[in-house]
């Protein structure tokens, strides 16, 4: 009997010590990635001459707000705002017709039985190998051959084509996951496919769109290469191109109005990843679950 106890003993204390190293593991790897954060909150309200002191003083003997005012003065001629809401028009357009067009998209493939269905849906699957540097400078000579350069066309006309073959992915697979008898039972009472659709795939499938919805924001709220290829007239900048203008090689960079900036510009993607966190984790969670 003191064996028995004594081998439960031991396993219990091995299960401790291995959750206690499991979870410092990632009490370091946490502090790791949130140090840069840190960092940069604690540089925006320095004075310039403390910001790059080493070792780092991460509570300012000197709060100023110095780096927020001359930060949201922004490049001359434009405010930080300008730049705000050029990424809040973007954002929101592709936002909004990425949800609408990938889950159209994605209906179609798991719900109607139509002809090579497998085969097109493969194609699409290979574009996600394809790198978006191999299509740049095509896509770059079409939009400039019908005159779309320094427009917000070339940044937001995906969102409406489907919105790309990772949401169309995505929300294939979680769609699968929803049992037909419900469309066998709708089209009984005598609904079509977009009433099918609209009716009870839409809204039994909310937490994918969610999710479909944060990452179609943070990509393209964080999106510097687009807009630095396409945009040529600074009012039309959003927020990541804007910020590189703080940054000036050949003289003085305004350093504080960028850490500012940067830490304003943060803030609408930390309230929308929060706000929808519950529907974003359960939408990850369930996508792939066949019914």
């Amino acid at each position: 009997m003191a064996t028995v106890f004594g081998m439960q003993g031991d396993r219990y204390t091995r299960t401790i010590v291995k959750k206690a190293g499991i979870h410092l593991v990632l009490i370091i790897g946490g502090l790791t990635m949130l140090f840069p954060f840190l960092w940069l909150v604690s540089s925006s309200f320095k004075p310039a001459s403390q910001i790059f002191q080493v070792p780092i003083q991460w509570i300012p003997t000197e709060i100023t707000f110095d780096n927020f005012i001359s930060g949201w003065k922004g490049l001359p001629g434009f405010t930080f705002s300008t730049f705000i809401l050029n990424s809040i028009k973007v954002t929101g357009t592709v936002v909004i017709a990425t949800v609408f067009s990938s889950s159209f998209v994605a209906y179609g493939f798991s719900r109607i039985d139509f002809k090579f269905r497998n085969v097109l849906f493969l194609l699409l699957l290979s574009t996600l190998m394809i790198p978006s540097q191999v299509t740049l400078i095509p896509l770059y000579i079409i939009f400039a051959k019908v005159g779309l350069i320094d427009t917000y066309v070339p940044l937001t006309i995906g969102a409406f084509l489907g919105g790309g073959a990772f949401f169309i992915f995505m929300l294939r697979q979680f769609y699968d996951s929803i049992p037909k008898d419900l469309d066998d039972s709708a089209r009984i009472d005598g609904c079509n496919h977009f009433q099918i659709y609209y009716r009870i795939i839409l809204p039994l499938s909310k937490p994918a769109l969610s999710s479909v919805a944060v990452f179609s924001f943070i990509w393209t709220y964080n999106d510097f290469m687009t807009p630095l290829i396409y945009l040529n007239d600074v009012k039309k900048y959003t927020i990541p191109v804007a910020l590189r203008m703080f940054v000036d090689n050949a003289g003085k960079s305004n350093w504080g109005g960028l850490l500012a900036m940067s830490l304003v510009a943060m803030l609408p993607a930390i309230i929308v990843f929060f706000s929808a966190q519950r529907y974003f984790i359960e939408g990850i969670a369930t996508t792939g679950i066949r019914g």
